[in-house]
């Protein structure tokens, strides 16, 4: 089987899921999810939670006793520890633990073990466009609530474009914004200038985890929407209205990332920003589909 560990916020659970569901499909066998991060003493640093329930997938939670067959496969007596030492001279992709080694798509991906655990962010649709049709059906939900309704009514009906700012913790955690940092107003002005020369009667649905300071700060000579009703858990449902506009402008964050992915359209313009990191020396060419515009 696969299982596939499961931390950090929204946008990146979809890209572990994603991956693991990928590999499992190419392996023909199972994939479990180890949601384990979210109840450890690490998290309890973070505010994150376990956001996956809501799509209500199939797959189960893998079990104590089945996480400890990948992390601790080989025992303490001497075999086990010949064993360990053979499991440490393998390359990464046939370790019981596959390890992320880099930011951009590890091309032996798809040479893994049948029987693996997968940890890190895999932040490549390389990892699943085998899969793209299934997962986007799989990640793509009805929204509710009355306002939420009434904003799918309105981006059905217009030439929508949704934009996202997101700030919270990459601009008020120092650590989260010394490593991401938050796309300043310069970025959007020109990602909106440069969208609207190429479409006819454009309409903004800006969606943000601050939309105060967006209706104080971002000015744009068109329509204007703020979505402001979908806060905390009910985070998912921006990212729903997000794929139903026609084109889109993304932040730095992964949660915009599959706002536009999610989106099937073949003609369909996306501006995402060059500069994802503030810091390290990551490469960043598997990032962004083929087809969107970086800024």
């Amino acid at each position: 089987m696969i299982v596939t560990k499961i931390y950090s916020g929204l946008g990146n659970q979809l890209f572990q899921y994603a991956a693991g569901k990928s590999l499992a499909a190419h392996h023909n066998t199972d994939l479990k999810i180890d949601n384990s991060w979210y109840y450890t003493a690490e998290e309890k640093q973070t505010p994150r939670t376990y956001d996956l329930g809501v799509f209500h997938f199939p797959e189960p939670i893998a079990t104590h006793d089945e996480i400890r067959q990948f992390t601790h496969p080989a025992g303490t007596d001497l075999l086990g520890r010949l064993k360990a030492r053979y499991y440490r001279g393998l390359p990464n992709h046939k370790k019981p633990v596959y390890q992320e080694p880099h930011f951009h798509f590890d091309t032996q991906f798809f040479n893994s073990r049948k029987s693996t655990m997968l940890s890190g962010y895999w932040q490549s649709e390389k990892y699943f466009l085998p899969l793209a049709a299934t997962i986007r059906q799989a990640f793509s939900l009805q929204v509710t609530g009355e306002q939420n309704l009434e904003t799918a009514r309105k981006i059905n009906s217009s030439t929508a474009i949704s934009l996202h700012v997101r700030r919270g913790d990459m601009v008020h955690n120092p650590d989260v914004a010394r490593v991401h940092g938050s796309c300043d107003l310069a970025y959007y002005q020109e990602a909106a200038r440069r969208i609207v020369e190429q479409i006819a009667s454009p309409e903004f649905f800006i969606f943000s985890d601050d939309p105060q300071w967006c209706l104080q700060h971002l000015k744009l000579d068109y329509p204007v929407n703020v979505v402001a009703n979908n806060q905390g858990d009910m985070a998912w449902q921006d990212m729903q209205l997000m794929r139903m506009c026609k084109h889109h402008i993304i932040a730095n964050s992964s949660f915009s990332w599959w706002g536009a992915w999610l989106n099937p359209s073949a003609e369909k313009k996306v501006i995402a920003p060059a500069r994802w990191f503030n810091t390290g020396n990551h490469d960043l060419s598997d990032l962004l589909p083929a087809g969107w515009m970086r800024l």
